[in-house]
């Protein structure tokens, strides 16, 4: 399949996808409030740091070596499974450990309705939708997540759509179950369509996948953090309104972030592949239309926001303004990272990614500590696009590297 009709079906599908994703986002944030909406947020951005713990980042060294060729179907579907079963479990005691001693109050109410839900259902999701894309099939996978997530808006007691008298406590449980039911839709349609196997990779295969994905996990752990560390800082120095509406803004910032993230899944196996300098070219048309995309996004949002964000979200969401103009350039900064990112990682220098991590992070935990006490969720803005932009700089500076190499 050509390049651009493999982007035309990658934009259509999992921009479907995301679309009702963010109307479920919506719909959640009206229905449960800042303060309900950011204590469910807050939780689902812990199990995310578990989940690249215990995930190990498999899915790049497995959609890596699928995409090259150089592993089969059969043999990851049966390791993307035994690995989600083991590690899940395993988690859950050292979750249990930490509520105990941390946020006795989300675990009573929220931590034995999503833990046994949460965690396998997005390392499935994690580890099949990377395989379906190594494999360049996004219809599929896409069209599972959404019809998963019409069912859920068509559920949820705010839209009135289905009267089932689930209540706030019931939805939250159905929330959570859809995202296992998603996981294990992904695992058994690919095994389905690609052969199923009880046969794990050999040594010297799984060794290899193992190297890469832990220069992977590394580098994915300290982005989660420099895209996430600063919730802990506004919820320690902010009100849980406060932290409701910068999460809002944060979740925003990822929306403008999906069609580079779309670009991304294209650009990781296709590189892969070898195609190093075509890639190359194409990425410096993809950066300048990021570009242009940012100031068009920045225009809409500094003429409408400061109505269009309560009007969306809710009363409750009315200091989202001017935390999302400040974090905008940060967005655009993360735009031309992603697409970076993925060639880095299909060229087989993921170690690139973790450098340019540990320089951001580094400077967004200083500027935490130093501004988020004075100057709120707008400071906690601040700091992160300085700190989106050191991660773009350093890797910008290592494509330039190459790309003059290449080119002369």
């Amino acid at each position: 399949m050509s390049f651009n009709r493999l982007l035309i079906r990658v934009l259509l599908w999992r921009g479907l996808y995301f679309l009702s994703a963010f109307l479920l986002n919506v719909l959640l944030v009206r229905y449960y409030g800042a303060a309900g909406s950011s204590m469910v947020y807050y939780l689902i951005s812990l199990y995310t740091l578990v989940l690249l713990i215990a995930g190990f980042s498999l899915e790049s060294g497995m959609s890596y070596f699928l995409a090259r060729g150089e592993a089969r179907e059969g043999e990851l579907s049966s390791l993307a499974v035994l690995w989600t079963v083991i590690f899940s479990l395993a988690s859950l005691p050292l979750l249990t450990i930490y509520f105990h001693f941390f946020d006795a109050e989300i675990a009573r109410e929220l931590f034995g309705a999503t833990a046994f839900t949460f965690i396998p259902g997005q390392l499935l999701i994690t580890y099949f939708t990377a395989l379906f894309y190594a494999k360049e099939a996004s219809v599929l996978p896409n069209m599972l997540l959404v019809a998963v997530n019409l069912l859920l808006i068509l559920l949820i007691p705010s839209a009135g759509i289905v009267h089932t008298g689930l209540g706030a406590a019931g939805y939250l449980k159905i929330y959570f179950w859809a995202i296992l039911v998603q996981g294990l839709l992904l695992a058994v349609v690919f095994a389905g369509k690609y052969g199923r196997s009880f046969r794990l990779p050999d040594r010297p295969l799984f060794k290899k996948i193992f190297r890469y994905s832990a220069v992977a996990l590394t580098a994915n752990v300290l982005f989660f953090l420099v895209y996430r560390v600063d919730y802990w800082f506004v919820k320690r120095f902010c009100t849980a309104d406060q932290l409701g509406n910068y999460i809002q803004v944060s979740k925003l910032g990822q929306i403008v972030l999906l069609l580079p993230g779309i670009l991304a899944s294209v650009i990781f196996p296709r590189t892969a592949l070898g195609k190093h300098e075509d890639m190359a070219r194409a990425l410096t048309r993809m950066i300048r239309n990021a570009v242009l995309l940012f100031f068009l996004v920045f225009a809409v949002v500094f003429f409408t926001g400061r109505t269009v964000f309560p009007l969306v979200f809710g009363r409750s969401l009315d200091q989202m303004y001017v935390p999302m103009l400040i974090l905008l350039p940060g967005i655009l900064f993360l735009s031309v990272l992603a697409l970076l990112s993925a060639y880095f990682g299909g060229i087989h220098r993921p170690d690139v990614n973790a450098k340019g991590a540990m320089a951001g992070l580094i400077v967004i935990i200083i500027g935490d500590i130093l501004v988020i006490p004075r100057y709120n969720i707008a400071g906690a803005a601040a700091v992160s696009s300085a700190g989106y932009l050191v991660c773009m700089l350093y890797s910008w500076r290592e494509f330039k590297k190459i790309y003059t190499r290449t080119n002369g």
